[in-house]
C-alpha cells in the first residue's frame, strides 16, 4: 500500500497533486478507510489562511511559467536551461495547471505567440501600403 503525506493529501484537494499519484490515491482511497478519514480531518481545515511560504508558492502558481512561455516551449523558441526547467516543473513537480494549459495549447493546433504574430501582421498590412517609400 502506498503511503501519502499530509501535504499530497492537500494537493489532492487543491487538484494540484500530479496525475499518477492522484490515481493512485483515489483507488487506495476506495478500501483504506483511515486514509479517507485523514482526507476528512485535512477537509475540515482551511489553508487558505495559512501564511506557510509553501502555501503562499503553491496557491500562487509562483514557480508556473506563463501561456507564452509555454508556447514557445512548444515551437521551440526557448533556450536549454528554460526549456528544461519546464520538463522539470511538468514532469517531475506534476503541475496539473500547466499540464492543463499546455494541452489547450497543443490541442488549439497554433500557439498563442503564432497567433498574436499573425493578428499583428493582419492589422499591419493595410497601413503598409499607405506608407510612401
Amino acid at each position: 500500500m502506498t503511503t501519502f503525506s499530509d501535504q499530497e493529501l492537500r494537493a489532492y484537494i487543491a487538484e494540484e497533486l500530479a496525475v499518477g499519484r492522484s490515481t493512485l490515491l483515489e483507488h487506495q482511497l476506495a478500501t483504506d478507510e483511515r486514509l479517507r478519514d485523514r482526507l476528512r480531518a485535512l477537509l475540515g481545515e482551511s489553508d487558505s489562511a495559512s501564511l506557510a511560504l509553501r502555501d503562499v508558492w503553491r496557491r500562487g502558481q509562483l514557480s508556473c511559467p506563463s501561456r507564452s512561455t509555454w508556447s514557445d516551449y512548444l515551437t521551440g523558441g526557448l533556450g536549454d536551461g528554460l526549456r528544461q526547467y519546464l520538463q522539470f516543473h511538468l514532469e517531475e513537480v506534476g503541475c496539473r495547471v500547466c499540464a492543463a494549459n499546455l494541452a489547450d495549447l497543443q490541442q488549439r493546433g497554433g500557439t498563442d505567440a503564432d497567433q498574436r504574430s499573425r493578428k499583428f501582421f493582419e492589422t499591419s498590412v493595410g497601413r503598409l501600403r499607405d506608407v510612401d517609400v
